[in-house]
């Protein structure tokens, strides 16, 4: 197996390991917010410059939508749990403590999901990347060449002027 695939398979397998538990756990706002965070630490970006010419430029480019993709999941995630505060501190009563972990854990569980699919996304678009940039490139001038040689020989061939007798017919 190769090792970006089976690093990811590692990652997949802690976030999934980590959601799983997070649906045992009860939330509040706060431990909420840093169960999101924790799915979001566990991305690793590729540096760069583990990568040559243009593959480096993109892989310096995926991490910056990489980056802002997981401050979206995570800004996102965190908004919706400030509005399940406070909806919670709004109401007259306060809700069941089980019904708003309940919505939490589903927020967490979202989040850490999407975080998850992100990095899977991310992971095979580097592996791509890498894979890209070890295959030579093909020598596309030699055969433009020999293709430029073969039409010039062809042509020759088919420009040969015609030969015309200089006898007269008719004098004798």
């Amino acid at each position: 197996m190769k090792r970006n695939v089976f690093g990811a398979l590692i990652v997949a397998g802690g976030l999934a390991l980590w959601t799983s538990v997070a649906g045992l756990a009860d939330f509040t706002p706060a431990t909420a917010k840093a169960a999101i965070a924790t799915c979001a630490a566990t991305v690793v970006l590729t540096d760069p410059a583990t990568l040559t010419g243009e593959a480096a430029t993109e892989a310096k480019d995926l991490n910056a939508e990489t980056t802002i993709g997981l401050a979206e999941i995570t800004a996102e995630a965190n908004s919706s749990i400030d509005e399940l505060a406070a909806e919670n501190a709004d109401e007259d009563g306060e809700k069941d403590a089980r019904a708003v972990s309940a919505q939490l854990t589903a927020i967490v569980d979202e989040a850490c999901q999407s975080i998850a699919n992100l990095t899977a996304e991310y992971t095979a678009a580097i592996a791509e990347l890498k894979a890209e940039s070890t295959q030579p490139e093909a020598k596309q001038t030699d055969v433009e060449k020999q293709d430029v040689e073969k039409q010039d020989v062809e042509q020759q061939d088919t420009e040969k002027p015609e030969v015309r007798s200089t006898e007269r017919e008719g004098n004798d």
